[in-house]
């Protein structure tokens, strides 16, 4: 009787070692809970200006779609791309280019950083930057980590390459199963604050990194660019966003 409650204990006592180094982790990829100057999570505070940013592009549906309504808007945006897909869809990479956004790095096939040997680290970042550069003419200047997550040797090579590592302070959930137009907008317009980088995906899926229905982001944009406009909102280029930035803060980001 004593050895099973003994086994429970211990049980009990590991399972919650194991959550709170699962807590930390997560608060440490996603938040920073020291300072982290090459890691950017938003802009300046003070002023109000947002970003737009789009992971795991280019996709052959959505990514003209966004592009059409960011152009209707005169919006200029980020689009992290997946070097895999710009080799697919060279002609939309290339229209990104061509229409005024900014290109940023998302890997070559979006694998999780920190399980990646020394090897495929390499082959992932530079990869996926020798692809956009070649295919573009543009390097990309910033690099986002599949699912905001990096490592100390993620940090290092992207500093050797010149690229900035750039997170999110808000995520549209847009990638979300059966997530509605309306969530999308929720999610967004309900947190936003000045010096925001916000998330949103123009490809991908839960569990792969192309094939995801984005038909939600594409319904969802206008309204998200109506809404932060009527609230004195400037949305303006990650680069604008970033050299504005000159009074950074640690404050945890809203989800």
């Amino acid at each position: 009787m004593n050895i099973t409650i003994i086994i429970i204990g211990f049980s009990l006592s590991l399972l919650i070692i194991i959550l709170m180094l699962i807590a930390i982790l997560y608060f440490y990829f996603y938040y920073g809970y020291i300072p982290q100057p090459d890691i950017y999570r938003h802009g300046n505070r003070d002023l109000p200006m947002v970003s737009l940013t789009f992971d795991d592009g280019p996709s052959e549906k959505f990514t003209p779609q966004i592009l059409d309504i960011l152009k209707e808007h005169g919006i200029y945006a980020t689009f992290f791309l997946i070097g895999d897909h710009v080799l697919k869809y060279p002609e939309i990479a290339r229209r990104i280019v061509k229409e005024g956004h900014e290109l940023g790095n998302h890997t070559q096939n979006h694998r999780n950083i920190p399980t990646l040997s020394k090897l495929d680290l390499i082959r992932e970042i530079i990869g996926a930057t020798s692809k956009i550069t070649e295919i573009t003419g543009v390097f990309p200047d910033y690099i986002r980590p599949p699912r905001g997550l990096y490592d100390t040797r993620f940090r290092k090579l992207t500093t050797l390459l010149g690229q900035k590592i750039v997170l999110w302070s808000i995520s549209s959930r847009d990638w979300r199963n059966g997530v509605s137009e309306e969530a999308v907008v929720q999610n967004v317009i309900s947190k936003v604050r000045n010096g925001d980088i916000i998330l949103f995906h123009d490809s991908g899926s839960l569990l792969h990194h192309e094939g995801g229905d984005r038909s939600a982001t594409v319904k969802a944009l206008p309204k998200i660019i109506k809404k932060l406009q009527s609230k004195g909102l400037q949305i303006v280029p990650l680069k604008k966003l970033l050299e504005e930035n000159k009074s950074y803060d640690w404050s945890l980001p809203k989800e």
